[in-house]
């Protein structure tokens, strides 16, 4: 009975998929259209903007130093002089050379810089003439070099889950469907519409298209303010041209943007209004771009007349040697670079009598809200369906998985022959525990090879609060359970009939049930790898451990008597152990065997005596799935703390006088 209800609700969750109604597009947009009065107003649905309908971003002192260890010399990457303002209406491009702190830059003023005890960071910000507070993140977008986004989603429905998550029931479908097309529309993604975004492997949109999908998903908030780690990397001068095309556009509607650019080309640059310039972490220059060449030929070094702009700044601030200097001529055209560039006068706009105490510093929250806006039944419906749809899209994948498990079980199905004699106990036991170890081999590594990747992905949401983790581990788990049954299936099919498994009422379809729980236990343990893994270089790395670890106590390598006592807790939770002894139980139960021909050790007459030599045989069937079960809940609640104890935190901006004069101090007195 109990075999027959789990094997019910494998079957009964893969119906349940396929009821599932989708959605429409959600997404609401500043200004009215033919669907005015479905739309409802939405300006306090972000926390984070905090009512900002304009964000004048200022910025001064700027100091970051990386501590190499107690003998070793810190590192500074950027050195106090970074300081500038950002405007509204206006795009300001952080230039310079290779490694010269422009990440790090934008990175520290949106207050994303990863936390580590290694790291100092100092600085001043503020929001329209206010001092934001050091542990507060700017309100805006941030869009990272790299965004990664599920492959098998087209563009329209990747608006539209975030949108369906972030605005709830606020809007009409219909009012929904209108907004999205109009945000594809403003950002020329209408004709992709309906196309997957793909990635690196799989073939979607291209390049530029999928940088402009990582804008249109961050203006769903609507944000005043937009950082961009180098958004025309990777692209070519056309793609290029249009990405920066598409900032402009956002620029003169009022915005403020940020962008990181590595040379660009004349016809990017030109569609810039200011220019930070950075070298070596130090300033080289701030100000306008009209007035970046005038100002290079004066301190820096004069530009031939067919050069363009854009190279001859990056020539002036970089520290190798120009045609005909000297090392010592690049030394002090970079001291004269940023010792005129500490002195320019730049309006922050702030007064310095203005700056107020730590009490009254401005905070804005990290995410939309302190909790996701929409409900728990919808985040489980939207990333049941968001799984289900990555799953079932993924056709290379699925192939290549079944075709694992049909070559597999025409192996096994072409080297073993069961009979009832004496041999072919060894037999039986052997070709089971292949199947375990196989089983397990596969679901695992493929799970940490993919899971890593997604993790990239679902932290950022996690961190935005679009959804909690509870609906997405619960959906993801329940998604991959049709998939399992039916690859268990497919194998189990070929094999048990090529091998001559037993016959006897009922055993088969046990069989596919204990195949494909063992299945779903090894996909929760890929996924606790993968959750605590940083990368899936790391979870492949760790994984041949655990599974040498599961092989020595499947049950039959050694004996329960002489485990290790340290060890004595790890057969309890034994992938293997479990998945093993619940395939011998099914198969031995109720077997006779010949008494004749080829003998193995001591003669046994019933499948009960064959297990009885590895000590099996003792618990029943239901004992083995619910330990199964226990398993596989116990390591989703263990991924569960492990996205939660890995969630990025970030570093908490310091003013740089008084509080860096503390810490030096201190670091004085511990020496």
């Amino acid at each position: 009975m109990q075999i027959n209800y789990v094997l019910f609700l494998l079957l009964g969750a893969a119906q349940g998929q396929r009821s599932i109604v989708s959605w429409g597009s959600r997404l609401q947009k500043r200004g009215a259209s033919s669907v005015e009065d479905e739309i409802v107003v939405h300006d306090d649905h972000i926390e984070a903007m905090a009512g900002l309908s304009q964000v004048d971003l200022s910025f001064e002192g700027i100091e970051m130093t990386l501590n190499k260890g107690k003998h070793k010399e810190p590192k500074q990457i950027l050195d106090g002089s970074i300081r500038g303002r950002a405007r509204p209406g206006r795009l300001l491009a952080i230039m310079g050379p290779s490694g010269a702190g422009k990440s790090s830059v934008m990175h520290a003023l949106a207050g994303r810089i990863k936390e580590s005890s290694a790291l100092q960071l100092f600085g001043r910000r503020y929001v329209n003439g206010k001092e934001l507070a050091g542990d507060s993140p700017l309100p805006a977008a941030l869009i990272e070099q790299d965004v990664n986004f599920f492959p098998h989603m087209t563009v329209r429905e990747t608006l539209d889950f975030r949108v369906q998550l972030q605005l709830g029931s606020r809007l009409s479908k219909r009012a929904r469907h209108k907004v999205v097309d109009d945000i594809m529309e403003q950002l020329g993604l209408t004709k992709v519409a309906d196309s997957i975004v793909g990635n690196s492997k799989v073939r979607g949109i291209s390049g530029g298209e999928r940088k402009r999908l990582s804008i249109a998903v961050e203006m769903i908030a609507s944000p005043a303010l937009i950082f961009l780690d180098e958004p025309t990397s990777g692209l070519d001068a056309t793609a290029a041209t249009k990405l920066v095309q598409t900032l402009r556009d956002l620029a003169d509607e009022g915005k403020t943007i940020v962008a990181v650019i590595h040379q660009p080309s004349q016809h990017v640059f030109d569609k810039f209004d200011d220019i930070m310039l950075v070298s070596e972490g130090k300033l080289m220059y701030f100000g306008p771009r009209e007035e970046v060449r005038a100002y290079m030929n004066k301190y820096g070094c004069k530009a031939p007349a067919d050069m363009g702009t854009a190279e001859h700044i990056l020539d002036c601030v970089s520290a190798d040697l120009l045609e005909g200097e000297t090392a010592e001529d690049a030394s002090n055209r970079m001291d004269r670079l940023a010792k005129n560039a500490a002195n320019q006068n730049i309006d922050l706009g702030i007064a310095k009598t203005a700056i107020e105490s730590n009490s009254q510093l401005q905070r804005f929250s990290s995410g939309m809200s302190h909790r996701p806006r929409s409900s728990l039944l919808t985040q489980f419906r939207l990333l049941l369906q968001r799984s289900f749809r990555e799953i079932s899209r993924g056709k290379l994948v699925l192939f290549v998985k079944l075709v694992q498990q049909v070559t597999t079980a025409l192996i096994y199905g072409g080297i073993y022959s069961l009979g009832t004699n004496q041999a072919s106990i060894q037999d039986r036991f052997g070709l089971l525990s292949l199947i375990a170890i196989g089983t397990a081999n596969m679901a695992i590594a493929q799970s940490i090879r993919a899971f890593p990747r997604e993790k990239s992905i679902i932290s950022g949401e996690l961190a935005s609060r679009m959804y909690r983790t509870l609906p997405y581990f619960v959906g993801k788990a329940l998604a991959e359970i049709p998939l399992v049954t039916f690859m268990s299936s497919v194998f189990g099919s070929i094999l048990y009939r090529l091998t001559g498994l037993s016959r006897m009422t009922g055993k088969f379809r046990n069989f596919l049930g204990l195949l494909s729980m063992h299945g779903i236990t090894a996909e929760a343990t890929g996924l606790l790898i993968g959750a605590f893994s940083p990368s899936s270089d790391i979870a492949l790395a760790v994984f041949p451990a655990i599974l040498v670890i599961n092989i020595i106590f499947d049950g039959k390598n050694i004996s329960e008597e002489n485990t290790p006592r340290l060890l004595k807790w790890v057969p309890k939770i034994g992938l293997i152990r479990w998945g093993f002894e619940g395939l011998c139980v099914n198969e031995f139960e109720g077997l006779e065997f010949d008494v004749g021909g080829p003998r193995r050790g001591p003669v046994a007459k019933t499948g009960a005596d064959a297990l009885a030599r590895f000590g099996l045989g003792s618990r029943s069937l239901g004992d083995v799935l619910r330990a199964q079960m226990i398993i596989t809940g116990g390591f989703y609640a263990l991924s569960y703390l492990g996205l939660t104890l890995t969630r990025q935190r970030f570093q908490v901006m310091q003013p740089p006088l008084d509080n860096k004069q503390i810490l030096d101090d201190a670091k004085e007195k511990e020496l």
